[in-house]
This record gives C-alpha cells, sequence and structure tokens, in this order.
C-alpha cells in the first residue's frame, strides 16, 4: 500500500472486525497513541498484526511509547509493537529488540534513538561529547552505535534473569536507564538554527563560533550551530543583537509635513543607516538600534514643537472656506510668504498650525481681515422675489472667474415675518454686495408708521370715518387696531407714507366724540332690529356715526322675538326651601372636607395654621418642622412680622409664607396649656381656629390645611377635647354661609404615631357628624387619604384596598395569618379565631385525620376535613402550605389559614394559591389581610408589592373570583398599598366610602319666618349701569353730534311705556320668583328701580313691560298655591320622617319636599337630598337610585309618636310597641363604627352588637337632654357623650328595660359619689370587676349616651352634684368626674341622665 508507506508490527490474539476497528481508531488518534493517518489492521500470520502510516513522524511517536493500553469489549490489551514482525514479549518496549545469546540466563537487548541529526554530527565531531555519552552507557553495560543513515542511535546491552527466572523486570530497569541518560544529553546541548542570512554570514565568518564546544554546520539556506546551553545562550544573545531595530512612531499629518524637511536634514546628519519609511499616520524607522531610537527622540522632540491655534468663525465663513478655493489658496500662501509655513485645516473651527507662534497670529489676522460675513435684515415689505434677482445678477458678476462671494436668506425672530439676508465670503465682494442690498432698501422697500387715536371708538367705525371725510384711494394701506394701543397703521412705499401721516393726523384731530345714554338696556337692541332704519336716517341725516357702547357689567341684551319664553310657561307646583331654612342653599354647601395623612410642612394650601406659645416661631413641634423645611427665611419674616405686635390668647397672626413651602400664607394661633374644659386654653385655641377660618373667606382663599393642634408635649390637650374644639369651629363655621371662595379644608394627622388611628377615627367620627343639619347638607363632601382604592384585574374582577377590620368583613373565604404556634397573640388571627369560635381554633391546634382530594397540578394534593374545604395536620403544615378549615361562627364559607415566614417570595406564591383555591371551590370573594406585617414585622411596602404581584399574576385564572378584598387595619400599612397599587394599576381609583359612628339624634329645625319683600328687592343687586343703554356719536362738527343725539333719544322715547307693582302686589312673591323677574327683566332690556316704600316700577319698551305685568300675576297666583303647600309639608315633616342612607353609612333625613312627595307617590320626577342629587325612587323595594352614577341606596320611614320623636338610626316600630333590640349587621357602618371605639382600646373581640330601642327610656332622657341644654346654653349646652358602662348578664336585662339605677351606686365602686358610673375608654368598663365574664367567657358592655353637661370633681362622700354657686344651692352641676383637666370617669346622678345605646357582647 503505497499511501501507507510505514509499517508497524505486534503480537495479538484474533481480533475480530469490530475489534480491529477500534484497534485502528486507536492508532489513527494523536492524543490516545501519538499516531495519526493509518490503514486498516492486517494479519500476518499467527498472533502477528501490521498496521501502516501514511507519515514516518506518526510512526514514530508511536515507537515512543513503551505500551499501548487499549479497552475493547472483551476486555483491555496490552500492546508492544515494532519496526519488524519478529516475535516480541509483551513486556520489552518497541524499540528494544531481544538478541540471541548463548548463555540461557543471560538476554541482549538493543534500543534506537532518534535525536537531531546535527547532535549526531556534533558527537561524532567533538570528541569530549561522545566520549563522556560512552561513559555513560558503559556504566550500566552498554555500547552506543551512530547511524548516519537512518539517522538513529543505536543502544545494545545484556540483563540476567531475575529471581522468577524471567527477564522481564531487568529489561524494563535497563531501558528506563538507557532513556535517563538520552534525556540528559538533550538537556545539555542546544542546536540553533540561523535563518537571517546577515546572522549567516556572521556565523561563518566569526571565528567565535568556531571553537571545540561550539560546532557551526550548513546547509542549504541556514546554519546550525551546535553546543551546549550556557555558551549558545551567549551566542544567541549576539546573534539577536546583530539584527536591526524597528520603530514605530504616531505622527499627525498636519505635524510632520511642518517639520518633514528639518527632520530629514537631520537623521542624514546623523544617522545615515537609519531607513525612514512613511506610513499611514506612523513613521517607521529602521536600522541599528542606537541610531533608531536617537531618530525616534528626535522625531518626537519636533513635533511637540509644533504650536497649533483654533479660531472660532461662523459656521457660514466656515462652510465657504470648504466650498471655495479658499483652502488650498491660503496653504499655497502660508506655506511661501510666511517666515514659518503655516499649515491651515477647516473642520468644526479653523484650526492653524506652525512653529512660530508669531506665524500663527500674522496667518490669522490675514484670515479674518479677508474674509467676512454679514447678516442684513429687511425692512417692512419687501419685493423678495425681485431683491433675489438683483442680488443674484451681482453674485454672478463677482464670482465670474473664481467662487468669491455666496448669499442665503433666512427667516426671521420667531413671530415675525422678516426676512434676513446673509452674504459671506471675502471681504471686498461681501462689501460691494451689501450695497446693493442697502440701495434696493432705501428705493423700493415698503414701510410702516403708526398714527395714535384719542379716541378709542374710532377704531371700530374707522372705515366709515375715512367715507365721511372723503380720504381718497392711494398706494398706502390704513388698518386700525387697539393693539398695542388703539391706533391706525400706515403701510406702503416710504415715500407716500409720510405724506399720509401728515394729512390724517390733522384730520383725526378734529373729530368729535360724544355719548348718549338711555335708561335700559333695551335701547340698543330696538335700535339693532325694529329701529334700525331710523338710525340710519339719523346718521345719513346729521352726517355722524352711531356706535353702540357695551358697557361692563353686561353683555348686549339678546332679546328673542316671536317665540315662547320660559317667562311665559307657568312654573310647576313647589317652592324653594331656601325661604324657611338658613342651610343646605348653594352659597353654603361649597366646601369640601379632606382628612390628610401627611405633615402639615409637605400640605399644598393657600394657608397653614399653625398654634405658637408666646409668639415663639419654635414652642411647639409643628413649629419646628415648618423652619426644618422653609430654613431661616421664615425665621426671619415671622420675627420682622410678630417683633412689633401685641398678641392675646386667640389672636392669629399672618405671615407671609417662603416659597420653599407649598403656601401662600401661615396664619400663627397664640395658644394657652391645658387648663381644663372650662379653661381659658380651650376658649382660646376655639377663638384663634375661628378667626383663621373667617380670614380665609375675607381674603378670597381657596384651601387651608389645620393640623390637630393641642395634643401634644407643649399644650398637652387631651386628644378627643382637642379633636371636639377643631370640629366644633368647623361646623360652625359650615353652618355660617360666610365660606366665601374657601372651597377645601385640610384636617392633617401625622401618621406613625401610637394614637394616629385613633385620631383619625374620632376626627372623622366627628366630621361626619356634622355634614347634615336638620336635613341639609352643610359641606359638599368629607373624603380621606384613607378612601377605598378600587381596582379592575383581570377580566373585571375588582380588587378592593380597604382600611378596616378583617372581622368585619362578609366575604366566601376570609384569610387569616398564623405562626401556627401563638394563637393567643393579639392581632388578626387572635380576632379571626375569637369570632370563629373555640372549635375552629381547636382544630387549628390540634389538626385532624385527613382525606385526599386532588385539585389542579400546580397545587399538588391537598386534604380536607369535610367535602368543601382543604386542610393539614396542624403540626404538619409544611413551607408554603394553605390550613384551611372550616367557618364556624365567622360568617364565610371557609378560613385560609397562612404562614409567610417573613419571605416575599413565599407570600406572593401564598397569594397565587389562595385565588387558585378560591376558583377550585368556585368562591366569588376572599379577604386577605397584610400578610406579615403586623405581628411578623415584615415592611409593608414589601408585603404590599408581593400581595399585588400574586393578584396581577393570577388574573388571567380568575373566573368564579370576583371580589377581592385587601382589608388593612394599621395606617402606614393602608397608606404603603395605596401607594404600591397606584403605581401598578392605572386603572386604581378612589373610593369616597368610609364607614362613621351613628349620627346624634337631630331635632327638627324650627321655621325661619319668611323674608320680607324689602330683603327680596335687595337680594336683586340691581345695577344702574347693567340696565343702561350707552351710543357712541362720531362726527365733524359738534352742531351735527348735538342734534343727532337729541333726534335719536326722542324716537326712542316713543317706543316706551312704565308701570309700578306696589308692595302688596310683590308679598306673595318668594325669592325664586323675584330673581325669575329679574331674569326677564334683563331678558327684555328693561329698565328697573326700587323707592323706599317698597314699590317697583319697571320701564322700557312697551311689549317687555307688557311680559313683566303677565308674569307677574303668574307669580302672585303660585305664591298663594306654595303657601298650601309647605304648610302641608311641614306638618307632615314633624309626624313622618323619610331617610336615606348616605355614603358615609349614616340615615340622612330627605327634605321637606322629597318627604312629602315620598309619603303621597309623587315620584315621576324622582326626589332630590339634602345634597340637591336627583333619585328614582322605587316604594316596593325601598331603594333609591341616583340618576347620574346610577348608584342605588336604602331608604326607611319612620312615624313619629305623639309626644316622642324617633332617632334616624332606629329601625321603625309597630304602634304598640315600645322596646325592640335590633341585631347589628358586621357589615354595616353603624357596626364597624361602634366596634372600632372600642377595639381603640379593648383588645378583645367583639362577638355581637346590639341596637337598644327603648320609647320610654329614651323619651325621658331627651326631655332631661333639653332641660340641661336649656340651662347650659351659654356653657355648652348638654354635653352629650358617647360613654361605657360594663354589667354583667344579671343586670343587663333590667339596664335595658328600665334603664340605669343610681340606687345599685356601690356595688363596685363609690370613689366620686354615689351614682351611676361612665369610662371615656372602653378598657376600663372591660376590666372583669365591671364587666364579669359569664361561663363561656363572654363579657358584656353599654355604649352609653350619657349628658355631662357642666361637671365638677367628684368626691366619696356625694349623693348629688355639689352646687354651684353657694348663693344658690339648687342649682347644681349636671355630674362629676374622676379628674377636672382630662376625666377619664363621668359619674351621674339622675336615672334619666343616661341612656343604654348598644349593648356589646365581647370575649
Amino acid at each position: 500500500m503505497d499511501e501507507y508507506p510505514y509499517p508497524l508490527f505486534f503480537e495479538a490474539t484474533d481480533f475480530t472486525d469490530r475489534e480491529k476497528e477500534k484497534v485502528r481508531r486507536y492508532f489513527q488518534k494523536r492524543r490516545d497513541s501519538g499516531g495519526g493517518d493509518c490503514g486498516n489492521l492486517e494479519k500476518l500470520g499467527g498472533s502477528v498484526y501490521k498496521i501502516c502510516f501514511k507519515l514516518k513522524e506518526d510512526q514514530d511517536r508511536v515507537l515512543q511509547r513503551k505500551f499501548h493500553t487499549i479497552t475493547l469489549p472483551s476486555g483491555e490489551v496490552r500492546l508492544t509493537v515494532s519496526r519488524t514482525s519478529s516475535p516480541q514479549t509483551s513486556d520489552q518496549p518497541s524499540t528494544s529488540q531481544s538478541l540471541i545469546s548463548r548463555n540461557p540466563n543471560i538476554k541482549g537487548l538493543e534500543k534506537t534513538f532518534r535525536i537531531d541529526v546535527f547532535l549526531m554530527f556534533f558527537l561524532r565531531d567533538n570528541c569530549k561529547a561522545y566520549k563522556f555519552l560512552e561513559k555513560q552507557l558503559s556504566s550500566i553495560g552498554c555500547t552506543v552505535e551512530l547511524n548516519f543513515d537512518e539517522e538513529e542511535v543505536l543502544v545494545r546491552g545484556e540483563v540476567d534473569k531475575g529471581p522468577g527466572g524471567g527477564f522481564g523486570g531487568a529489561a524494563e530497569k535497563w531501558e528506563c536507564q538507557v532513556d535517563q541518560v538520552f534525556i540528559r544529553l538533550t538537556e545539555t546541548y542546544l542546536c540553533y538554527h540561523v535563518l537571517e542570512p546577515k546572522q549567516m554570514k556572521m556565523v561563518l565568518q566569526d571565528s567565535a563560533f568556531k571553537t571545540d564546544d561550539i560546532k557551526v554546520y550548513t546547509e542549504s539556506g541556514y546554519a546550525v550551530v551546535v553546543g551546549e546551553v550556557d555558551a549558545m545562550k551567549e551566542k544567541i544573545a549576539i546573534l539577536e543583537k546583530s539584527l536591526p531595530t524597528k520603530k514605530e512612531v504616531p505622527i499627525v499629518e498636519k505635524k510632520f509635513k511642518l517639520i518633514e524637511e528639518e527632520f530629514n536634514r537631520e537623521m542624514r546628519a546623523n544617522c545615515p543607516e537609519v531607513a525612514i519609511i512613511r506610513g499611514s499616520a506612523m513613521i517607521t524607522l529602521e536600522g541599528p538600534d542606537k541610531e533608531v531610537q536617537s531618530g525616534a527622540a528626535k522625531l518626537v522632540e519636533l513635533i511637540k514643537n509644533v504650536k497649533e491655534k483654533s479660531v472660532k468663525f461662523p459656521t457660514a465663513l466656515l462652510t465657504f472656506m470648504k466650498t471655495s478655493d479658499a483652502i488650498p489658496k491660503y496653504q499655497t500662501r502660508f506655506q511661501q510668504s510666511l517666515r514659518n509655513p503655516v499649515f491651515f485645516e477647516v473642520g468644526a473651527d479653523l484650526v492653524l498650525s506652525s512653529l512660530s507662534s508669531d506665524a500663527l497670529n500674522e496667518a490669522e489676522a490675514a484670515v479674518m481681515r479677508d474674509l467676512k460675513v454679514t447678516t442684513v435684515q429687511l425692512q417692512g415689505a419687501t419685493d423678495l422675489n425681485r431683491l433675489k434677482e438683483i442680488l443674484m445678477k451681482a453674485k454672478n458678476e463677482a464670482n465670474s472667474r473664481e467662487f468669491r462671494v455666496d448669499i442665503s436668506y433666512m427667516p426671521g425672530a420667531r413671530g415675525t415675518s422678516t426676512t434676513n439676508v446673509q452674504l459671506v465670503g471675502y471681504s471686498e465682494n461681501v462689501a460691494k454686495l451689501n450695497e446693493v442690498l442697502h440701495d434696493f432698501q432705501l428705493n423700493q422697500v415698503s414701510t410702516q408708521e403708526n398714527i395714535n387715536l384719542l379716541h378709542p371708538e374710532l377704531v371700530d367705525c374707522f372705515n366709515k370715518i375715512l367715507d365721511l371725510i372723503g380720504m381718497k384711494q392711494t398706494k398706502v394701506t390704513l388698518q386700525a387696531s387697539h393693539f398695542p394701543n388703539p391706533c391706525v397703521f400706515v403701510s406702503g412705499p416710504r415715500c407716500h407714507v409720510q405724506e399720509v401721516k401728515e394729512a390724517l393726523t390733522s384730520t383725526l384731530d378734529s373729530v368729535v366724540v360724544d355719548t348718549l345714554t338711555l335708561d335700559g338696556p333695551g335701547a340698543q337692541q330696538y335700535f339693532q332690529e325694529e329701529g334700525k332704519v331710523t338710525k340710519e336716517l339719523i346718521e345719513s341725516s346729521y352726517h355722524v356715526i352711531i356706535r353702540d357702547k357695551q358697557t361692563a357689567a353686561i353683555p348686549n341684551v339678546q332679546r328673542p322675538r316671536n317665540t315662547s319664553r320660559l317667562s311665559d310657561t307657568p312654573r310647576s307646583l313647589s317652592y324653594s326651601s331656601s325661604m324657611y331654612s338658613t342651610v343646605g342653599n348653594s352659597a353654603i354647601n361649597r366646601t369640601n372636607l379632606k382628612i390628610k395623612l401627611s405633615s402639615l410642612e409637605n400640605e399644598q394650601a393657600d394657608v397653614l395654621v399653625v398654634p405658637m406659645l408666646n409668639k415663639q416661631l419654635t414652642s411647639t413641634n409643628i413649629g419646628n418642622s415648618l423652619l426644618a423645611k422653609a430654613g431661616n427665611v421664615l425665621k426671619l419674616k415671622f420675627d420682622s412680622v410678630l417683633a412689633s405686635c401685641a398678641l392675646a390668647p386667640g389672636d392669629v397672626q399672618l405671615v407671609d409664607a417662603p416659597p420653599s413651602l407649598g403656601c401662600s400664607r401661615i396664619f400663627f394661633i397664640e395658644c394657652l396649656p391645658w387648663d381644663g374644659v372650662r379653661g381659658k386654653s380651650v376658649q382660646a385655641l376655639g377663638n384663634g381656629l375661628k378667626k383663621c377660618l373667617e380670614l380665609c373667606a375675607q381674603l378670597n382663599l381657596g384651601s387651608v390645611a389645620i393640623p390637630i393642634i393641642g395634643p401634644g408635649i407643649v399644650l398637652q390637650y387631651p386628644l378627643r377635647e382637642a379633636i371636639q374644639v377643631l370640629t366644633d369651629v368647623i361646623h360652625q363655621f359650615g353652618l355660617s354661609a360666610s365660606s366665601g371662595s374657601l372651597t377645601n379644608i385640610h384636617i392633617v394627622i401625622k401618621p406613625g404615631y401610637p394614637d394616629s388611628e385613633e385620631c383619625y377615627h374620632d376626627v372623622y367620627k366627628q366630621l361626619s357628624l356634622n355634614m347634615n343639619q336638620g336635613g341639609q347638607a352643610i359641606f359638599r363632601s368629607l373624603t380621606s387619604d384613607l378612601d377605598d382604592i378600587i381596582i379592575t384585574v383581570g377580566s373585571g374582577v375588582k380588587l378592593h384596598v380597604v382600611f378596616g377590620d378583617i372581622t368585619n368583613e362578609t366575604t366566601d373565604a376570609v384569610v387569616n395569618t398564623t405562626d401556627f404556634q401563638n394563637f393567643n397573640l393579639d392581632g388578626v388571627c387572635k380576632d379571626i379565631l375569637t369570632v370563629a369560635g373555640p372549635e375552629v381554633e381547636a382544630k387549628l391546634k390540634a389538626g385532624e385525620k385527613k382525606r385526599s382530594c386532588y385539585l389542579p397540578s400546580h397545587l399538588t394534593y391537598l386534604t380536607l376535613t369535610h367535602a368543601s374545604c382543604v386542610t393539614f395536620c396542624a403540626a404538619k403544615v409544611n413551607r408554603g402550605e394553605i390550613y384551611v378549615t372550616q367557618s364556624g361562627n365567622f360568617p364565610c364559607k371557609a378560613i385560609f389559614h397562612v404562614c409567610g415566614e417573613k419571605d416575599q417570595a413565599l407570600i406572593e406564591q401564598l397569594v397565587c394559591d389562595i385565588i387558585a383555591y378560591c376558583e377550585c371551590y368556585k368562591y366569588s370573594s376572599v379577604a386577605i389581610p397584610a400578610i406579615c406585617a403586623g405581628a411578623g414585622g415584615l415592611n409593608p411596602a414589601i408585603v404590599a408589592g408581593a400581595i399585588l404581584q400574586g393578584i396581577k399574576a393570577s388574573a388571567s385564572s380568575m373566573n368564579s373570583l370576583t371580589n377581592i378584598r385587601l382589608t388593612l387595619i394599621k395606617i402606614d400599612v393602608f397608606l404603603a398599598f395605596k401607594e404600591k397599587a397606584m403605581q401598578m394599576y392605572s386603572s386604581a381609583v378612589i373610593n369616597r366610602v368610609l364607614p362613621v359612628l351613628p349620627v346624634l339624634p337631630v331635632q327638627v329645625q324650627q321655621q325661619q319666618p319668611p323674608h320680607s319683600v324689602s330683603a327680596y328687592l335687595s337680594s336683586l343687586h340691581i345695577s344702574s349701569t347693567s340696565q343702561q343703554s350707552v351710543f357712541t356719536f362720531l362726527g365733524l362738527s359738534k352742531k351735527d353730534v348735538d342734534d343727532a343725539m337729541e333726534k335719536l333719544k326722542h324716537q326712542y322715547h316713543t317706543q316706551c311705556s312704565s308701570n309700578t307693582f306696589l308692595k302688596e302686589e310683590l308679598e306673595p312673591l318668594d325669592q325664586d320668583d323675584m330673581m325669575e323677574l329679574k331674569e326677564l327683566v334683563e331678558s327684555e332690556g328693561l329698565f328697573m328701580q326700587t323707592d323706599q316704600s317698597g314699590s317697583l316700577t319697571v320701564s322700557g319698551l312697551k311689549d317687555g313691560v307688557t311680559r313683566v305685568m303677565k308674569k307677574m300675576n303668574q307669580c302672585q297666583l303660585m305664591g298663594l298655591a306654595n303657601e298650601v303647600r309647605v304648610r302641608e309639608e311641614e306638618d307632615l315633616y314633624l309626624r313622618v320622617v323619610w331617610c336615606i342612607l348616605a355614603h358615609n353609612g349614616n340615615w340622612e333625613r330627605l327634605p321637606r319636599t322629597a318627604n312629602h312627595q315620598l309619603e303621597n307617590n309623587e315620584l315621576t320626577e324622582g326626589i332630590k337630598d339634602a345634597q340637591g342629587l336627583v333619585w328614582e325612587v322605587n316604594l316596593q323595594t325601598m331603594m333609591a337610585t341616583q340618576q347620574l352614577s346610577r348608584q342605588a341606596m336604602k331608604l326607611k320611614r319612620l312615624e313619629n309618636l305623639r309626644d316622642f320623636t324617633y332617632p334616624l338610626y332606629w329601625d321603625s316600630m309597630a304602634a304598640n310597641e315600645s322596646l325592640k333590640v335590633v341585631t347589628l349587621e358586621p357589615s354595616s357602618a353603624e357596626y364597624r363604627a361602634v366596634k372600632e371605639a372600642f377595639k381603640r382600646t379593648v383588645a378583645k373581640t367583639v362577638m355581637k352588637i346590639e341596637r337598644l330601642q327603648n320609647v320610654h327610656l329614651r323619651r325621658t332622657y331627651e326631655a332631661q337632654r333639653k332641660h340641661i341644654s336649656d340651662k347650659n346654653a351659654q356653657e355648652g349646652g348638654a354635653g352629650e357623650k358617647l360613654l361605657y358602662h360594663g354589667t354583667t348578664q344579671e343586670n343587663c336585662d333590667s339596664i335595658v328595660k328600665t334603664g340605669f339605677n343610681r340606687s345599685f351606686a356601690g356595688q363596685n365602686a363609690t370613689a366620686y359619689g354615689l351614682g351611676t358610673y361612665f369610662a371615656v375608654n372602653a378598657n376600663y368598663s372591660a376590666q372583669p370587676t365591671y364587666s364579669k365574664p359569664a361561663a363561656d367567657g363572654s363579657q358584656l358592655m353599654f355604649v352609653a349616651r350619657v349628658l355631662t353637661g357642666v361637671f365638677a370633681q367628684g368626691q366619696a362622700t356625694m349623693k348629688v352634684p355639689p352646687p354651684r354657686n353657694t348663693q344658690q344651692p339648687h342649682d347644681r352641676y349636671d355630674s362629676v368626674v374622676d379628674k377636672m383637666d382630662n376625666p377619664s370617669m363621668y359619674v351621674v346622678f339622675h336615672d334619666n341622665q343616661a341612656y343604654p345605646d348598644y349593648l356589646i357582647t365581647f370575649k
């Protein structure tokens, strides 16, 4: 096989075809065997095999391996290869052969080595080296032979048999010893190949390379130097130094051109052997090292001497240089004519380079002198096309031989119609074109002048003025304008404009202008319609112009002609409630109340209200916070204003706010520290707050931000007292009808304090009580930062973010967050389990026997405690699992118990699984708390992100689930969820619905006496200016103007009439009638005036006066009908009460008209509530639906007893029913409000809340309230408060039926007197001493309405309150307290002074 000429042989047992192929592939892989391309494996006979290689190098590498081990299916095979096919023993190396020996105990061996042939020549020629090799081999019993034909070294030796009778071990040792000798040989000597001709010549001619220890051998084209390693290294270093050095130096072309001549001169003189090779941005120096280094240094030095100068030029001029021949022209000029050449380059700037600074300055001056750019603004109206034609001709002449000048046209400044002409090029040519342009403007351009008008009236009738004075048509354009002032613009050719201006100015100055005023705005309308021809005849006859003059108070009256009018059609039978009530009208109902969870210094409002003590800015925490944000600017303003003024407690000082605050002004109230409920501090704070609101109205300010002033460490008010003062002032302000432009009152509560939640609930409760009065709205709205957030996710699923208690939820599923260990710690878990009952808690603690149920694959297998719930044994709940139990007493279908383990990713997955569970069991709603944000201690923002992300990720899988409620009980947690929800969902909207406490009973407001006729007439605000028609007359002589005015006046009076309505005729009219009458008078353009007797006179065009008389008759008839209707409504209003459930959860009484409509089923057009909203009513379902929003609300009807008015929040009762106990629904606002007030101080769980409706007790209570209120009219009234009273099951029924009985005083304590005790906070009454637990652990507590009135300090011996005045011993205080400055306990001594309103069962 000629293709594979290099064979190797080895012995082996028979191979299968598959094994042969595997052996071939082994020898084919260099990394395995050292081999390469080879043929197929051949068997020669017996156990001998042959394999041939294509290259001899591959054959040699295979032989250099001692053994070759190959893994075959039958096991490993160890092969020994050789060049011949003679038999071998498998334990000998491949390059060794056994020799024939006569002694059977001795065996001869030989081994060949392929080394560099020049090393073999060296051994041959260097006796010392060869003898040393022989000596090493002889020491191990070997001889050596150099075979130059085969380029091999042959080593022979003998070995004896070993102890076992074999030669294997000895042969292997011998081979290792021989290998070590040749390894040392190749490490001792070095063969160096010289290929570079110059080095080769040096090696052959230099005698230093021909010694006894170093030999040189030549081949065609190269030489080889052989010797010991150390000596060879020295020789190699000499050879390498003899090579020429090459060095590259980067250059900038323009700089190199400047120094090229000098550099070449230097190199020729000092480095003649160095070759200079010029490349792109690179100079290569090649030659002797020393000279190359010297040349490179010189080049760098010369380049450093090059100086550059960047000259700023206009862009247009740089562009001209690039497009013209300027660059090569200047390049040649600066290279030849200057003392030092200058390189000229144009880019973003003009860059000059040279070895001389003087040359740079000279070149710059030359360019600045030779080139120029000029921009000329065209003045006035210009024939631009003509100008372009003239300039183009001049440009072509200048550029006939070379490009020397260019022209461009650009628009002028923004907002103007001017054009700029830019000339750029050589200075002399630019100057010539500029002269051409200047000549054109002088002779061709239009200009504009203006004539100021003495009378603005001339502007609107200027064209008629021109006709009047006989102005002829000229080439000049005249345009009258009001801007920038009344004037006439004269435009046209410059030569004509000045002439016309002079002539027109003198003529316009002679025009006579006068005005005529007629009573009644209808005069203008008359002369625009029926009297138009008459006016035009007067103008032409007297040579005048007559113009209608608009008054500032009223636009032109538009009188409809020959059409039906609203005022001609009788109104439907109705009356205006504003005649009989001081509240509910639009003037009052403008202000919005907003509860803000923020810091005052961050509020955005027109005014911030700030308390202070002793005129010191930093006397309160609020003042310090403002100063920290606003800085010393606020301090300077404050000191400058308050330095010279004296303030008493309750006074208010206005200070302008610095720009760093979000307000324009700050109102500082001078306060006093707390000195008791009846002290001066409360009075001062109330007066100050009242003044602040009144100032806002007086100064027309739109918004004010007020903090809760008092509870801080400086003033030390009890929180509830501070809130009471603020909310009372706001309530009185709402009733005052003087809000002016004040549309927003912000009540600011700072979050993050222990009492922030309590403060918020109390503020909201008090404000909600003040939203209405007597069935009428006082404020427009009440909103809060804690209003619900509603988001639509997926395909219509509603996500609610709610500030509230999860135990009030009534969803299908409720989620409980727990650690599955501590079930009795205060928090969500304890509340839920208490409501659910002991059975659920027992299951959660002990677990139950489970049975499997298959759910979707991603939920794996879950276990059930019953057919519809999934559960795990409490002791075996694994990470991420959900434990589901029955709901027990909780108003839901199932409770999901989870542990978030303070892990964000785990919480997100739990939410996904909760939603999947709801879908699996077809639940439509679920309530979820802030998992791990409470007792878990995890950052609320992290929890919010995890829960909302879990909901978002599961949105596509929601089918059954339609309502998800995130119920959050802490302010900071709710705000974190709110912020995250607003970020994640663009569809998030704020729902203005929040729970509040039930309102205290509102007494029917006494009917106000009707306003007098004179008051109605004065309310019309009749303005003489708005009832006049003014005409402007313009003429060329005063006589013409006077005659025309008299004629016009006479013509109008012939068309007019008047009628006077006496006071008695006006009596039946209400305010609405008077306003409609005024509208009719205005629409007809009539004049209206009153006299001291109360009569009303209307005058003007005859048709208009007739219509007013007809309208007056209609109003008189309707007024009589309204009086009858009003009496009916008032009578019904005292007997029957119709209420609507408002957005805030309170029952609100409907106005008298709506009350009458509902009772008499007059519902065709709907009813209006106190806010003026229209509702459609279905009496069968007792539901009302708002017309615009379609929101549905409940209705309720109460029929008062003859001597008793039902509170609005009571349910209706049968006529013979005196006691009714109503269990409140947990989902109602009333329930939530009572519960939240209880839970502020009591950690126990509310089981049930019942409203107690006892007519007899309430009747006597209301009588007592009226008595105390009348007695204390000047000292705060009845002082009704909602307080707590713990009780037992034995006493409970008695109190419900017969009320509180002071005869039982002393059962628990009489520290402050022998009366009935009531606590301000529920936690006091919840003590087992007062609220004794029943057998099942439940306790009872009353929420009572208590008339505290004016109180005194209690003492243990008191049986009645002490006298107020020793001179009047029967005039006693109404109650006593435990401490006067901040009472926590009230004691009353009259049984009718307290009413049991609610009964709370808790545990």
